[in-house]
């Protein structure tokens, strides 16, 4: 383990090492906490020795261009900043001729002093106690303003053997008056000046988290989303490299991503002089939230690393992080089950008989969750009605859900079942009672989307009417799973808390889903927002696995998972297998392919498994059978993505165990031309002088070939075993050390 976190006195410099990564900042004499470097470089060949010479020395425009720590708006107006903050009056006496200048937006924040710990953790942390104790080194340093007692302290946690770091920032008003924020980042991170390139994901319902890259320009380049949810149209994650230098394996690459589930916003600053810096917090044009005296006020964190082993190297760093130290622990073990979503069977038209059905089809063919959708509670005969009401429908299970759980525990299976708690019809009981307990402004249009409203999370009456509602669901039945569904964005924010309904109803979905983690502890939460509307690292700390997108269309969903695996482990990716013509898309893809797409992340099944002929069903069972015996390489081990869709018509994944013993070579070929051959894709990471045998799902054998043929040469392959030309095709082979 390095020496994580170090302050030389002499010189008032920080330096934060990991195994192969620094991050450092100085203090000056005057009490300014600046940025001296973030880079990739090993720990032990970091001596603190001059460090400080590198400073970037060109403060232009009256420090302007000066690369302060934690900018605020006072000591830098011409560019973006971290903070900006609204002092209503002056704690001393005013003249006259000084009160039309008033409120004082002017924040200058200097070092007061500094701590180290291991138990401090950023706001809105999961409050469960399911995620994993693996204390950490945490930096704290205390900054007050030069005249307002206001106090920001900044917070850097360190993970010296993944190379990340985590930030956040707590905010305490010690002066005698109200104080209002109108900007608030969590950090401010600083790169070495250079020509970068800005990786992300961007798309829309139906087409999450497809890659793209844009070069960075002087200027403001910014990623946001208003709204109460993650969101579908970009997600608060990146990977930023030098302009054309980086590889699947090989390059810098700078990446990072915010734990929060609603209003955010990443900034990628390019000032004129070339410097760039990112900020990201609270998405700040609908934004404002009042310190209060006393009040104090601790962001989400802020995540980044370094690395230099290219894309898939910073996807590793953060499979793992969120592996060890996000993801919440499972009662049920490490391993996600293969699960059976009947949505795509019944739509409303539910019945216990069709359930029953269902169910034990779906046990025979190998399935270990059964999960009831939409259209189990009181009146719910379409998307029109009922939201809000949620208490079982007894003119569908006269006797409640108690004897459909007791099939299905009887066939083997876990029960789960799909609710939307954010939601309501204005046709349910519930908005009937509290037509009050909507977002809306009074006397303007309430705007319905999918025929709902969103509740005001900002009440904690109606928090605590939902809690309980959830509370009473688990309490009288054996539910070990929810679908939890958020169906549309916000329209007409109007709460009791104003502008803090951005992070108040975030604080209220994330504080429910922690009080039932921890009342039963036999409960997973699966987190979907039509889709893969809400994922990010702070519904991660609540929910093991993700609802990745709507769309199951096995073709798209290669694209979706490309992106999506670029910042998130495979193993919280829920995927399925529908429809042979899918119902959104209206394609028709084969059997094998819809499996090899579903088999990369948690195995789902959404077909009408009732409608298929015995011959189909006896390939669902084999192929789930062969899911079983691979998962445990997909859903834990290293990924390397040897190749992407977007970049040549075929997806390939590689996943290897942590003994390397094991590994699972995926590919999925969405568009060839006659005549051209894909390559023999290199693997990774294989024991070179192992000899792996292959095999598919009927075990029959491939070959047998050593690592360091694998990795030298690559997969080999022909017609039989998946050398591709110009039809769409795909397989899935383990290989294995003998």
């Amino acid at each position: 383990m390095v020496d994580a976190i170090n302050f030389d006195a002499r010189s008032r410099l920080f330096v934060l090492r990991t195994d192969r990564s620094f991050y450092a900042m100085r203090v000056l004499a005057h009490g300014e906490l600046v940025h001296v470097g973030f880079g990739a470089v090993a720990a032990a060949t970091m001596a603190l020795d001059n460090l400080d010479q590198y400073e970037e020395p060109n403060y232009v425009w009256e420090n302007q261009g000066r690369r302060w720590e934690y900018p605020t708006f006072g000591d830098v107006t011409t560019h973006d900043v971290a903070l900006t903050t609204v002092f209503p009056q002056t704690a001393t006496a005013l003249r006259d001729d000084e009160a039309a200048h008033l409120p004082v937006r002017d924040l200058r924040l200097r070092y007061v002093s500094h701590e180290i710990s291991t138990d401090d953790e950023p706001g809105l942390a999961a409050q469960h106690g399911r995620s994993p104790v693996l204390p950490r080194p945490v930096l704290c340093i205390t900054l007050r303003d030069i005249g307002y007692a206001f106090i920001a302290r900044l917070y850097y946690r360190v993970t010296p053997e993944l190379d990340i770091f985590e930030r956040w920032v707590e905010l305490e008003n010690t002066t005698d008056m109200p104080v209002t924020l109108e900007a608030l980042a969590f950090a401010t991170v600083h790169l070495p000046t250079d020509r970068y390139e800005l990786r992300r994901s961007a798309g829309a319902w139906g087409r999450e988290f497809v890659g793209v890259t844009q070069e960075l320009h002087q200027g403001v380049t910014p990623l946001r989303q208003r709204g109460l949810n993650t969101g579908h149209n970009a997600n608060p994650c990146f990977l930023i490299h030098p302009k054309g230098q980086i590889g699947p394996e090989n390059g810098t690459a700078y990446f990072g991503m915010m734990a929060f589930s609603g209003n955010w916003c990443l900034r990628f600053e390019v000032l004129p002089t070339d410097a760039v810096r990112i900020h990201g917090g609270y998405e700040d044009s609908h934004f404002a939230m009042t310190l209060n005296p006393s009040q104090t006020h601790r962001t989400p964190a802020f995540i980044f690393g370094v690395g230099e082993d290219g894309t898939n190297g910073a996807s590793r760093r953060l499979h793992t992080w969120m592996h060890r130290y996000v993801l919440p622990q499972s009662a049920h073990g490490p391993l996600r089950p293969v699960l059976y979503n009947g949505w795509e069977s019944v739509y409303f038209d539910m019945s216990m008989e069709k359930q029953l059905q269902l169910a034990r089809t779906a046990a025979a063919m190998g399935v270990e969750l059964f999960c009831v959708d939409d259209g189990w509670f009181s009146g719910r005969r379409s998307e029109r009605a009922a939201l809000g009401d949620w208490t079982v429908d007894r003119s569908i299970f006269p006797q409640g859900l108690t004897p459909l759980i007791t099939e299905v525990r009887r066939l083997g299976m876990r029960f789960g079942l799909w609710v939307e708690p954010e939601m309501v019809n204005p046709d349910s009981d519930l908005y009937r009672t509290h037509p009050d307990w909507v977002l809306h402004f009074p006397g303007r249009p309430r705007t319905q989307m999918r025929h709902q409203l969103i509740l005001d999370f900002g009440r904690r009456d109606v928090v605590e009417a939902i809690y309980a509602m959830l509370d009473t669901l688990l309490a009288e039945n054996d539910i070990t799973f929810f679908k939890w569904d958020m169906n549309r964005y916000v329209t007409e924010a109007g709460s009791a808390v104003e502008e803090e309904i951005w992070y108040r109803h975030v604080q209220g979905v994330y504080g429910i889903m922690d009080r039932l983690l921890k009342k039963y502890p036999r409960l997973d939460i699966q987190s979907c927002s039509g889709g893969g509307g809400r994922v990010d690292a702070g519904i991660l700390n609540r929910c093991v696995q993700v609802w990745t997108s709507d769309n199951t269309d096995a073709m798209d969903r290669v694209y979706i998972q490309d992106g999506f695996s670029l910042f998130y482990p495979p193993g919280c990716m829920e995927s399925w297998v529908t429809h042979e013509r899918n119902h959104q898309t209206g394609r028709a893809v084969d059997l094998e392919v819809r499996f090899d797409v579903a088999m990369r992340g948690v195995l789902g099944i959404g077909t009408n498994i009732d409608a298929l002929p015995a011959e189909e069903l006896e390939n669902y069972r084999r192929k789930i059978a062969f899911y079983k015996r691979i998962r445990h390489i997909i859903q834990g081990g290293e990924l390397h993505r040897l190749a992407e869709a977007q970049n040549g018509g075929a997806s390939v994944w590689q996943s290897v165990s942590a003994d390397r013993r094991e590994s699972v070579y995926s590919v999925v070929v969405v568009q060839a031309m006659q005549g051209h051959h894909l390559p023999f894709y290199r693997l990774r990471n294989l024991i070179p002088d192992a000899i792996y045998r292959l095999t598919d799902e009927w075990d029959h054998e491939l070959g047998n070939f050593s690592g360091g043929q694998l990795m030298a040469l690559g997969m080999p392959g022909d017609q039989r075993h998946g050398h591709f030309t110009c039809s769409v095709r795909s397989r899935t082979v383990l290989l294995a050390a003998v």
